[in-house]
């Protein structure tokens, strides 16, 4: 059976669509910068941030200290002047005042302010006798290179008519009050404040800085420009002596002995030297006392020379040996200037120690 043949079917073209009137929105484009990933943050950004906080926290600190120490202690030496009637306070009372100040008022109220960033633990080590007097005999040429930068700096910048308030203090104070104050007292609360507390709590970021910080507050804090650069040199000396030792009495017996030489030891030779001058004997008048006076004073002279020679070859030896431990939260070496003078509490402290020197110095 066959099929009918069938039509071949036509090819029916679509008819073409119309373009819609309304195209759905297109959603914008990002930019390209909001198509990048967020930078990862530094991994050092927050142990700068707490650095620069530590020692703003430091300056602010030993600013308190100076500002209400100055204030109070003229204030009642003023008030206490006014009481007794007399224009001018004897040395020893001005400095009972001051101590009683300092000590009792302005350096509580600083350590409620630099108490709330933590001390670093660290282990203690033992310093042989041998390294002791290494380090007296160092401090030496650091003290008297430093007492010489003052003086001439202090009489070019007041045509040499300021005096240094340290040696009217020794030479118009009883031995006792000298001892006590400089030689006893002076040495165990600044170096409790300066490298115990200080360093103690700033060391984490960087040995070398925190030594350096604290140096330069010991030496702003003294208010004196005959003592500034001696006691700055002092301050990163004791300060290394810290750093290796982490035990305050090393640092203690070398301010003490450094301040007994200074104030008692060396005007009590300088006295008895001057007196014997004054009373201008010959060869034929001169008494054996005044003959000891003069041979004591001058082997004294000789033997702290020789001593400063030492101290000196001593200093440039050890100096290139110098090391300093890597800290817990080392700063990069790049960050470490700015984070610990780069910081308002540090400048303020620099700003008010400098005017505070130049006042007393034409008061």
């Amino acid at each position: 059976m066959t099929m009918p043949p069938q039509q071949p079917q036509r090819f029916q073209p679509q008819q073409p669509q119309r373009p819609p009137t309304h195209w759905p929105p297109v959603p914008p484009v990002p930019p390209m910068a909001a198509m990048r990933p967020a930078p990862a943050p530094s991994p050092w950004q927050a142990r700068i941030t707490a650095a620069k906080r530590a020692y703003s926290r430091a300056g602010a600190a030993i600013t308190l200290m100076l500002v209400v120490w100055v204030l109070l202690a003229l204030l009642l030496q003023g008030a206490v002047a006014g009481m007794l009637h007399t224009p001018q306070l004897s040395m020893w009372l001005s400095v009972v005042i001051s101590s009683g100040v300092l000590y009792c008022i302005a350096l509580p109220l600083g350590f409620i302010v630099l108490r709330t960033e933590p001390m670093l633990p660290t282990r203690r080590f033992t310093l042989k006798p041998s390294r002791f007097l290494m380090y007296l005999l160092i401090a030496l040429p650091i003290t008297y290179a430093g007492n010489i930068i003052g003086i001439v700096l202090s009489a070019l910048l007041s045509g040499g008519q300021a005096s240094n308030r340290i040696l009217d203090m020794t030479g118009g104070s009883d031995w006792v009050v000298n001892i006590v104050a400089a030689v006893l007292l002076a040495p165990i609360v600044e170096e409790w404040l300066f490298r115990k507390q200080l360093i103690g709590r700033l060391r984490r970021f960087g040995e070398l800085p925190a030594i350096l910080v604290s140096a330069l507050f010991f030496a702003l804090f003294h208010l004196n420009l005959f003592q500034f650069f001696y006691a700055f040199g002092l301050g990163v000396l004791f300060g290394y002596v810290y750093t290796r030792t982490s035990k305050l009495r090393y640092t203690v017996g070398l301010h003490m002995l450094i301040n007994a030489n200074g104030g008692i030891v060396a005007p009590w030779f300088m006295n008895r030297m001057m007196a014997v001058v004054e009373a201008h004997p010959t060869a034929e008048t001169i008494t054996n006392a005044q003959m000891g006076a003069l041979l004591s004073g001058f082997a004294y002279a000789f033997v702290l020379l020789a001593a400063t020679l030492v101290g000196l070859v001593l200093l440039i030896v050890r100096w290139k040996r110098r090391e300093f431990y890597l800290a817990p939260e080392q700063l990069p070496r790049g960050a470490t200037r700015r984070a610990a003078f780069g910081n308002p509490g540090v400048i303020t402290c620099i700003v008010v120690g400098t005017l505070g020197t130049l006042l007393m110095l034409f008061a």
